[in-house]
């Protein structure tokens, strides 16, 4: 399988399998921010919070998406006929790597993740890389 085959079968996968539940999570863990903060520190994960819940669904995926693409990039190996992407959607402290496997295929290539793959990354962890690295405007200028 191609590595272009991939990034079409991982931003749908993404957007529509993943990224609506790293939406939930990061939702509250900034409202768990906020309330645990002082006023004026609180506002900045209130505003983020706000900034989530009213902005395009599709929109935030495609900006995460292409954040988590520029500082962990997939990488690729091969066995044989299987191709392998692994993709770390954590934080580097913290990673989540989740691995894809790529199969060759009559009607075009075919990716899946194996059963039982573990796909929730430790958002704390996320959050805290993020503001580390500029906070919002690192996510806004990913990609």
């Amino acid at each position: 399988p191609t590595e272009a085959s991939f990034e079409r079968y991982f931003s749908g996968w993404f957007e529509q399998e993943f990224f609506p539940d790293l939406s939930k999570r990061l939702q509250k863990e900034l409202v768990q921010r906020a309330n645990a903060k002082g006023f004026f520190s609180g506002l900045a994960s209130q505003v983020k919070k706000w900034a989530m819940a009213n902005t395009d669904a599709r929109l935030q995926s495609d900006v995460w998406r292409a954040y988590f693409r520029e500082h962990a990039p997939p990488r690729f190996r091969v066995f044989g006929c299987v191709r392998v992407a692994s993709v770390n959607l954590g934080s580097q402290v913290v990673p989540c790597w989740i691995s894809f496997w790529g199969l060759p295929g009559e009607g075009g290539d075919r990716w899946t993740i194996p059963p039982f793959t573990p796909t929730e990354p430790d958002v704390s962890a996320i959050l805290d890389e993020l503001d580390g690295r500029g906070g919002m405007t690192a996510l806004l200028t990913a990609g």
